[in-house]
């Protein structure tokens, strides 16, 4: 696996984590999720589908922590 499919995967994690930093909220989080997962089946290679969805799913652990951390939450 090359370095540039690693990379694009861990592009595919920017919106999430965008989403829940930006809104500091679960719903920013999963409007982010909504918007990687759209990008990623309408421009991503079918052969590195499943990178990209991991990639999207590390996004999400990212940003589901972020909002753990926050105070009064």
């Amino acid at each position: 696996m090359s370095f540039v499919v690693l990379a694009i995967a861990a592009a595919h994690a920017l919106p999430p984590i965008l989403g829940a930093t930006a809104a500091k909220s679960k719903r920013g989080l999963w409007i982010g999720v909504a918007i990687a997962v759209l990008v990623a089946l309408a421009t991503g290679n079918p052969a590195f589908i499943v990178m990209d969805l991991i990639g999207i799913a590390f996004g999400v652990w990212v940003g589901l922590s972020i909002l753990e951390k926050q105070p009064g939450r």
